[in-house]
């Protein structure tokens, strides 16, 4: 996945690691977003060089690569169903977020986490239609958020 990174998903508080030396860098997302940081970002969150462990020690500040699936808009999904089903349907996305929030998922505006695709996909698929049909769109990225 790293050949396709796109800095421009990395949150603006994110933490960087430019420790090179580290045993783990080849598995870490912040010394990854280190290597595609460029000069039109003047300003970054960093991990203190001072604060690098020692020889062989535990880092406090490792993040593993985790890459997650997401999903970008139900459109396709509401128009393949005939008309009531699509409006039971919607009606049921009403329930699950608000009205701001469904319009921007609409629109691809926000994405669908990992954690919120599962009601979705449960109903989608009592009406007959399959995972991959669900989503307009599903994006692989990385858990900027993930625990070791």
């Amino acid at each position: 996945m790293e050949e396709t990174f796109d800095y421009s998903l990395v949150p603006h508080d994110f933490v960087h690691c430019f420790n090179a030396q580290c045993p783990r860098a080849g598995e870490c997302l912040r010394q990854l977003v280190a290597r595609h940081a460029s000069a039109d970002v003047p300003r970054l969150h960093v991990v203190n060089p001072l604060a690098y462990p020692q020889e062989g020690g535990a880092c406090a500040q490792f993040q593993p690569m985790v890459p997650i699936r997401v999903g970008w808009g139900l459109r396709n999904a509401l128009d393949r169903l005939p008309h009531k089903e699509a409006e039971a349907m919607s009606k049921r996305l009403h329930r699950l977020y608000s009205r701001i929030t469904l319009y921007r998922i609409m629109h691809h505006e926000r994405p669908i986490l990992p954690e919120e695709q599962g009601p979705i996909v449960k109903a989608f698929k009592a009406l007959g239609v399959p995972y991959e049909q669900v989503f307009d769109r599903i994006q692989v990225r990385y858990d900027w958020n993930a625990r070791p």
